[in-house]
């Protein structure tokens, strides 16, 4: 009775440890289960009207001009996308041509971009105007 009762010990213990006794586990007692975890609070949506005005300048090569913003729209799982439409001088054309972007923000912050496709959905978005504020190295060397 003695070794069946400690091959039982053991076993139990074993699959506490492994994994196998998780949180809904019914045949270990609660004090041997993984505890339950609750689900990360879902990211607040973020002001990307305030994001493109402090920071929008870094996502273009040149300073945009006619800057606009659509709503952002949460990915699961990675955080938010926003469009982005703008008129921006190329290297190779001093004339500003319209650009769009898509831009995704995770934790309050741009974390990739790329040139906006017929996928993405930007051209049936609703846009709101943005003034960028620009950088400061070209105000510095603009004196």
């Amino acid at each position: 009775m003695k070794i069946a009762m400690s091959v039982l010990a053991c076993a139990t213990a074993l699959l506490a440890g492994c994994g196998v006794a998780d949180q809904y586990a019914t045949f270990l007692p609660k004090v041997l289960r993984q505890p339950s975890t609750e689900p990360p609070a879902p990211e607040p949506e973020p002001d990307v009207k305030e994001m493109i005005r402090v920071g929008g300048d870094t996502l273009f090569t040149a300073h945009p001009t006619a800057v606009a913003v659509s709503r952002p729209h949460r990915i699961a799982g990675r955080g938010f996308s926003a469009c982005v439409k703008a008129m921006v001088a190329g290297p190779m054309n001093p004339e500003p041509q319209p650009i769009t972007l898509l831009v995704i923000i995770e934790h309050g912050k741009f974390a990739d971009r790329h040139r906006a496709t017929s996928q993405d959905g930007c051209a049936t978005e609703t846009y709101e105007k943005v003034e960028v504020a620009r950088r400061a190295q070209e105000e510095g060397g603009a004196k």
